[in-house]
């Protein structure tokens, strides 16, 4: 249904069948025909996509004693309500189906996490054993009423951004312990004794469960083949993109609110939709930002999904990289913030921004630049700068991408004329997509986003206003070589202080 992320992970490889949102598996009733529901994460809560038939389903299951998992989104659904106003001056807040005894208030965290169990349930039975996975959530803080029971409690480095080590609790059950609620995602796919509890609690052999794993494999390569949730876009045949090595883009940006976000959702969606096999990675730890691309492309979140910069992500950049070239051939990097940002942090280990990422990497960079604050004329200065001082520090600047442009006086004329600029400076204008009006709330990739909503307005983006084709030419093989972030660092400074020395020197000439 959409808002539902049902490829964001693989659930240890369980699910068999798809519950849509009238609430029958098969023709018959989910409650009538299932032992276990997983109702997964995503933007369930903001969508309002869990409808009447799926709603009295997942009652009927737990009422019947039936094992229900919610899985962070999923938990809000089976909770009471949930605040999503972290950006409204009042609370916003949606209902859930009071399964579960909790409600949920804005608390934002992107780590990969140990948790303790601490709490019986059908899926938890090791109490005091330390467990995996990765929080990714914006509404994450748990009010707990009396009738909900802790099970899991996570240990967390970072949340709202900022360095506060802490122990939050992550999952709970009701006093049955048969529905249970987590904000980990992962649990399931890097802990082997939560599938031995599950297979305890369900009465699994062995044997049993190497048939759903193979029902499992069938199943995800059905859902795979369409575009976003209930779309009916279907990629077409796999393209191979050349026997050599996986080829690289990185979409860098001049600043935070550019549109990275909306723009590697876009490209992955077109890539898959032609058929490529495309991952898209993040610089730095924030990864609710791959969620809508992840959607669309129906590829769940890994480790190597965060490339580490500063004290913020996940992995390193060589294991990073290592993994994701086994499995893809075309990789989209979505840089953090500005090109820059973090660069001038010295008491921090490297690479610490975008910018040494690209350089590190030595792939072909891409910069986003947003035209609503200052017009595309800003825009395009703006731009030209970038790229002339990127160019001068070594990092390989290929393109430019304009994004929510008003394009209403834009000419043939002008257009042509913004193309040479580029062109001189050695760059591609692969496009420039104009400002897209939404209506309402729910376009922001870190607040309450639709991602149907958001997916949808993405591809069409880029495919009416981006040359696909050239961007395809631009992408690369890495070109990794040593590099001494020092130097560059030293490097950036001496440019800095040298912007307008020349043209003042010039004035201070004799005629």
């Amino acid at each position: 249904m959409p808002g539902a992320l049902p490829c964001f992970e693989d659930f240890g490889n369980l699910p068999t069948d798809i519950v849509r949102e009238d609430g029958i598996v098969q023709g018959e009733k989910a409650s009538e025909a299932l032992d276990m529901l997983i109702v997964p994460g995503g933007s369930l809560i903001e969508s309002q996509s869990v409808k009447e038939g799926v709603a009295l389903e997942i009652l009927r299951m737990a009422e019947a004693g039936k094992f229900v998992l919610g899985i962070c989104s999923g938990l809000q659904v089976l909770s009471k309500a949930t605040d999503i106003g972290r950006l409204s001056a009042m609370p916003i807040l949606r209902q859930g189906l009071g399964l579960l005894d909790v409600e949920f208030k804005p608390l934002i965290c992107t780590d990969r996490v140990s948790a303790t169990i601490v709490g019986e349930s059908f899926m938890t039975n090791a109490v005091g054993a330390e467990v995996k996975g990765f929080h990714c959530h914006t509404y994450g803080r748990m009010v707990i009423h009396e009738k909900a029971k802790p099970i899991l409690v996570s240990h967390v480095q970072r949340v709202n951004y900022h360095n506060a080590p802490q122990d939050i609790v992550s999952g709970v059950a009701n006093k049955q312990g048969n529905v249970v609620g987590v904000l980990l995602h992962g649990l399931l796919d890097e802990n082997p004794l939560i599938i031995q509890s599950i297979m305890n609690s369900l009465g699994i052999s062995a044997e049993e469960l190497e048939e759903i794993r193979r029902a499992n494999s069938k199943l995800k390569a059905k859902m795979n083949n369409e575009i976003g949730i209930s779309t009916n876009i279907r990629s077409t045949k796999h393209t191979m993109m050349s026997p050599r090595k996986p080829v690289f883009v990185l979409i860098a940006a001049t600043g935070s609110g550019s549109g990275k976000t909306f723009i590697v959702s876009g490209i992955a969606g077109v890539l898959k939709k032609i058929g490529v096999n495309v991952a898209v990675l993040k610089v730095g730890g924030d990864i609710r930002d791959l969620v809508p691309a992840l959607y669309l492309i129906k590829k769940p979140m890994k480790a190597y999904s965060s490339i580490k910069i500063g004290e913020s992500g996940w992995q390193p950049l060589q294991e990073v990289i290592k993994a994701v070239s086994r499995e893809y051939d075309f990789i989209l990097i979505e840089g953090a913030m500005n090109t820059f940002t973090g660069l001038l942090h010295v008491n921090t280990t490297r690479p610490s921004s975008t910018a040494e990422v690209a350089l590190a990497l030595g792939v072909p960079t891409v910069i986003v630049v947003s035209c609503d604050k200052e017009g595309i004329e800003g825009a395009v200065i703006n731009s030209l700068s970038y790229v002339q001082l990127m160019k001068q520090l070594g990092i390989k600047v290929k393109g430019v991408i304009l994004n929510k442009a008003r394009v209403s006086y834009l000419t043939k004329e002008t257009e042509a004329l913004i193309k040479r600029a580029f062109s001189k400076a050695g760059v591609n204008l692969l496009g420039i997509i104009p400002r897209i009006e939404l209506e309402g709330r729910g376009m922001i990739p870190e607040v309450e986003i639709r991602y149907e909503d958001f997916g949808s307005k993405a591809l069409e983006a880029i495919e009416q206003h981006v040359d696909l084709k050239k961007l395809v030419t631009i992408a690369a093989p890495i070109e990794q070589g040593e590099v001494d972030f020092k130097i560059f660092l030293e490097k950036f400074k001496t440019l800095l202080t040298s912007f307008g020395a020349k043209p003042q020197e010039e004035a201070n000439r004799e005629p």
